[in-house]
């Protein structure tokens, strides 16, 4: 193993897990409803139209679709990814499921490399930690691959235990290829990417472990939905 591919694997092993050396992951929850309320975010009336939230009937059905197209809005700008659900439908249900729950309205990018990848999907501000759905198994298509700007689920060094987190590479991550379950890309926004890869980040003291790369100003995911068609 070269140097290079050493350190992007030892790098990714902690994608699920913020820094904790001991490879347990911040996504703490079972079975049960997240901390946003994974009932309340689908309690409007199906008449009422919300593109924002992507609570109203059109919006939840363009979440069903083989190819589902996913608006993340930042706090630094729009990113679009389109999921690939023929390939991957363990993940994509899994993802999509945390999206129409509200889920990651309001969570951060946790974990920014420049470079290498942009995680989140985990934690509120403060590195305040959300309960999860419980782990899925690793997914993987020897189609979906990491280029630049693919959307992939975190996890901690054993296989089967992706949560709700996820990361979006920045440039191609070949070395990530049949490791991490690759599930969609980015189609849009590869600037904002961009603009989040380069926010000055550090290193935060938590309890008895640190979290590396956590940016400095937290970048928000304001809200995340399913679109029918973009732009």
């Amino acid at each position: 193993m070269t140097r290079g591919r050493f350190v992007a694997v030892a790098l990714v092993w902690c994608l699920g897990c913020g820094t904790d050396p001991a490879g347990e992951s911040g996504e703490t929850g079972t079975t049960g409803d997240s901390e946003s309320g994974t009932a309340e975010s689908g309690t409007a009336d199906p008449s009422t139209t919300d593109t924002e939230t992507g609570t109203d009937t059109e919006t939840a059905q363009a979440c069903m679709v083989d190819n589902p197209i996913v608006v993340l809005d930042t706090s630094l700008g729009t990113m679009v990814v389109q999921l690939d659900r023929v390939r991957a439908p363990i993940t994509v249900e899994n993802f999509i499921s945390y999206v129409s729950a509200g889920f990651y309205d309001g969570t951060i990018f946790h974990r920014v490399i420049d470079g290498f990848v942009i995680q989140g999907g985990g934690y509120t501000p403060g590195l305040e930690v959300k309960t999860t759905m419980g782990p899925i198994p690793l997914e993987l298509d020897p189609a979906l691959i990491h280029v630049d700007g693919a959307i992939a689920m975190a996890r901690r060094e054993e296989p089967d235990t992706a949560e709700s987190q996820w990361y979006i590479t920045d440039g191609a991550q070949p070395d990530l290829d049949g490791l991490y379950a690759v599930f969609g890309v980015v189609i849009d926004g590869l600037e904002v990417r961009d603009a989040i890869a380069s926010v000055p980040v550090h290193t935060v003291p938590f309890m008895n472990v640190e979290f590396t790369n956590v940016p400095v100003t937290d970048v928000l995911v304001n809200a995340a939905y399913c679109v029918e068609t973009w732009p």
